[in-house]
C-alpha cells in the first residue's frame, strides 16, 4: 500500500520539479493527489515566472517526507488554463531517496548578525535557503571593506529558536539610499543538518504564504 508522503506527495507539498528539456528546476505546489494522479500548479522559475511546458513532457518531482526528501519519475499529462494553471502529472515509477535539485528560497524576515572584522553587525534577513540569503544590516555605512564582494564572514541565523552559524561570502552588495548595508550571502560550508532544518522552515513558509493565496 503506498504511503502518502513517502511514496507520493500530499496535497499542498512544495515540489521541486525538474523537466528534462530544462536544464533549471521549477517550484510547484501541489493541488490535488490521488494515488498516481497528481495536480500541481504550474512550475515557476527561479524569477518566479510561471513556464511553458508540453504534455508528454518526462519530469521528477522532489519533496520533502517525513524524514527525508523524496523523489518520483512523472509524465505532463496536460495542462489546464484559468486564472491558477494546473499540470495533470502521472506518476510513472517507483519513489526513491530524492537529491537536492536547487535551493528553494522563501521571503523570510529573521535575526541576523553578521561578524566581519572582528564587529558583528545585527539586521534582519529579507529571504532564506539552503544557499544562503538576502539580508539588511542595521547601523552606519560599512567603510571598513570588510563587507564588500569577495568577503567572507560569519553569519548568525535565529532559526525560529534554533541557532545557526555558519560562514559565507558576499556575493553582491545591494544600494540603498540609506547607505545601510544590504547584502546577498552564499553559505559556505553548511552542514547536511543545517541544510534540512533551513530547508524544513523555507518549505514550511511556502506551504504557509500559499495557504494565504499569497504565492
Amino acid at each position: 500500500m503506498a504511503t502518502p508522503g513517502v511514496d507520493h506527495p500530499e496535497d499542498k507539498t512544495v515540489l521541486d520539479v525538474k523537466a528534462v528539456s530544462r536544464d533549471d528546476v521549477l517550484m510547484s505546489f501541489v493541488e490535488e493527489a490521488n494515488g498516481e494522479e497528481l495536480v500541481i500548479s504550474v512550475g515557476q522559475d527561479a524569477g518566479r515566472r510561471r513556464v511553458r511546458l508540453e504534455p508528454g513532457e518526462t519530469l521528477e518531482l522532489v519533496w520533502r517526507g517525513p524524514e527525508e526528501l523524496r523523489s518520483v519519475p512523472a509524465r505532463l499529462l496536460d495542462v489546464r488554463g484559468g486564472d491558477s494553471p494546473t499540470w495533470r502529472i502521472r506518476i510513472t515509477g517507483p519513489s526513491s531517496r530524492g537529491q537536492r535539485r536547487a535551493a528553494v528560497r522563501a521571503p523570510l524576515t529573521m535575526p541576523v548578525e553578521v561578524h566581519a572584522g572582528g564587529t558583528p553587525r545585527a539586521g534582519t534577513t529579507l529571504d532564506l535557503s539552503e544557499g544562503g540569503t538576502h539580508c539588511l544590516l542595521d547601523g552606519e555605512p560599512d567603510r571598513s571593506g570588510a563587507l564588500e564582494v569577495g568577503s567572507v564572514v560569519r553569519v548568525g541565523v535565529d532559526l525560529d529558536g534554533r541557532p545557526l552559524t555558519v560562514k559565507a561570502e558576499v556575493i553582491r552588495r545591494h544600494p540603498r539610499e540609506d547607505k545601510r548595508p544590504e547584502l546577498s550571502l552564499r553559505f559556505i560550508g553548511l552542514s547536511e543538518k543545517d541544510e534540512d532544518a533551513i530547508r524544513r522552515r523555507v518549505f514550511a513558509e511556502l506551504r504557509d504564504l500559499r495557504s494565504r493565496g499569497l504565492i
